[in-house]
């Protein structure tokens, strides 16, 4: 089911890899912050970059809206810097980032493409995203 490519764009900043990844949104607020009672939405990646995603939705997202995402990225927790890491196999854990909707295009009837600009990465996951996709780029090369 996963289907992956690579595409180019000089117009575009950050390589973009066409990936379907497992993907949990949900709109973030202040009031909403640590609630486990949010309305997440469960889709898949359409295409991923160092600075975003874009995920097919069937909910339409306001532009300027803020996402907490969780992107399940297969083999991305092993470039994650650690002090310390075991032998043992690293945790398998989805990448958490804060996100604006940037663009939001109606695909058909009730489902909607929804571009998000990553605004809020932990410095140690940016860096593991980058060499993910660092990867990935040349594996396709």
């Amino acid at each position: 089911m996963t289907q992956k490519n690579m595409v180019k764009d000089e117009r575009r900043k950050y390589f973009r890899l066409l990936e379907e990844d497992v993907l949990t949104c949900e709109l973030f607020s202040a009031a909403a912050f640590g609630s486990t009672n949010a309305n997440k939405i469960h889709t898949f990646t359409k295409s991923l970059s160092e600075g975003g995603i874009l995920f097919e939705s069937d909910v339409m997202f306001d532009i300027g809206a803020v996402l907490k995402l969780q992107i399940d990225l297969p083999g991305w927790e092993k470039f994650k810097p650690e002090f310390y890491k075991s032998e043992g196999p690293t945790s398998r854990k989805p990448l958490i980032v804060l996100g604006k909707v940037v663009r939001v295009e109606v695909v058909s009837a009730g489902r909607y493409d929804i571009g998000v600009l990553f605004s809020a990465v932990d410095s140690g996951h940016k860096l593991a995203l980058k060499k993910y996709l660092d990867r990935a780029r040349k594996n396709r090369e």
